[in-house]
C-alpha cells in the first residue's frame, strides 16, 4: 500500500503538476543567494498525529529516497540530492514572500513527495535497506549545503522521470521562456523500459471515460477518430491541445483523464479499437531521473549531469 501511495505522489509531481509549477515560477520574484543565506527555517512531518522536526539534511534524504530509485548510480543520486536542497530553498523563499507567518515550513507546503526514514526499511525491504540508506546518505552529505543556481539565482530545477530523446523547451512547454530549461538530448531515455506504454480501449468505454471527465464533449462511436485528433504538438512531440469533438483540452488533461505516464502520446486505429501509444513518463522539461542515471553509469559526475540538463546553471555551496 505504501509503494502504491509513494507512486501516486510521484505521478502527480512529475506528470500532472505544470499548472502548479507555472504558478510557482510566474508568482515569485527571483530568489538570490544572499536571500536564502539569510533564512532562518524549521522543517516539520506529521507522522501518525505527531508533529516532528526534521532538520535539512534528513528531510532531503526523505525526497530522494521518494522520488529517484535508490538503485540508481550515486552520481544521480547526488544529482536529485542538489535538486531536492534547491528545490526546498526556492519553495521555503517564496512562501516567505508571499507572507508565510512563520518559519516553520511542514513537508507537504515544500511541494514534493518526502518518504520518512522509518518508512524506508519496509518500502526498500530488510535485504536492501543498508544499502540503500547508506547511497542515499552519502549523496546528501557529499553535496551539502550545494545548491544549483542560474546567475546567482536560484534555479527552478524541474526534473522528470524518463523522457522521449530531448527534454523540452520552457517556451513550448509553460509558456514562459526559462533559459536553463531549454530542449537538451537525452537519448539514454529510449533504452528505459518504460519508455514506451501501449493501451488499447473498447470506443466506447473510452468515449464513457472521457465522458466522466469532460461531460460537455460530444463524441459519437462512429466518427471517434473524425473527432478525437491533436490539434497541437511542440517540437518534441509532446501535446499542447487536442480536440474532443467540439471540445478543446490540454495534452496534460487528456493524458490525466486516461492515466498516461505523459503527454506525448498518439491515437491510432487498431483491429477497430483505439490505441494509444505513450511516450516517456513525465512532463518532460529540466533532468530525466533515468538519463542522469545513465550518464552516472558512463562515468560522469553529477555536477556534470546538472549542467547538461540545466543549461549554463552551476553548482554553488552555500556554507
Amino acid at each position: 500500500m505504501k509503494q502504491v501511495l509513494l507512486k501516486t505522489l510521484v505521478v502527480c509531481i512529475v506528470v500532472l503538476l505544470l499548472p502548479y509549477i507555472l504558478t510557482l515560477f510566474l508568482s515569485s520574484n527571483k530568489i538570490s543567494q544572499k536571500s536564502i543565506e539569510a533564512m532562518n527555517f524549521n522543517i516539520s512531518y506529521e507522522r501518525n498525529g505527531r508533529i516532528e522536526d526534521l532538520d535539512l539534511d534528513t528531510y532531503i534524504m526523505g525526497v530522494v529516497a521518494a522520488n529517484m530509485p535508490a538503485g540508481y548510480h550515486v552520481e544521480a543520486l547526488k544529482a536529485q540530492a542538489v535538486i531536492a536542497r534547491t528545490y526546498a530553498l526556492y519553495n521555503m523563499a517564496l512562501l516567505t514572500e508571499e507572507g508565510h507567518s512563520d518559519e516553520t515550513f511542514t513537508t507537504w507546503e515544500l511541494g514534493i513527495p518526502y518518504i520518512d526514514i522509518t518508512d524506508m526499511k519496509p518500502y526498500w525491504g530488510a535485504t536492501d535497506y543498508t544499502t540503500y540508506y547508506s547511497k542515499i546518505e552519502n549523496a546528501v552529505q557529499e553535496t551539502k549545503g550545494q545548491v544549483l543556481v542560474y546567475k546567482g539565482e536560484l534555479a527552478l530545477p524541474l526534473f522528470f522521470e524518463t523522457g522521449t530523446g530531448y527534454t523540452r523547451n520552457s517556451i513550448e512547454a509553460l509558456n514562459v521562456d526559462i533559459p536553463y530549461l531549454t530542449s537538451v538530448e537525452s537519448s539514454q531515455d529510449i533504452t528505459s523500459i518504460n519508455y514506451l506504454k501501449i493501451s488499447e480501449y473498447y470506443i466506447p468505454d473510452l468515449i464513457n471515460l472521457l465522458n466522466n471527465h469532460f461531460p460537455e464533449a460530444i463524441l459519437s462511436d462512429d466518427l471517434f477518430f473524425d473527432e478525437v485528433k491533436v490539434t497541437e504538438r511542440d517540437s518534441i512531440g509532446y501535446i499542447k491541445t487536442i480536440s474532443l469533438g467540439n471540445l478543446t483540452i490540454t495534452g496534460e488533461e487528456f493524458a490525466k483523464a486516461l492515466g498516461l505516464n505523459s503527454y506525448n502520446f498518439t491515437i491510432e486505429q487498431y483491429n477497430g479499437n483505439v490505441r494509444v501509444v505513450c511516450k516517456g513518463v513525465g512532463h518532460g522539461i529540466g533532468l530525466s531521473q533515468y538519463g542522469s542515471n545513465a550518464m552516472a553509469r558512463e562515468g560522469s559526475l553529477y555536477t556534470d549531469i546538472l549542467s547538461r540538463y540545466y543549461i549554463g546553471t552551476e553548482v554553488i555551496s552555500l556554507e
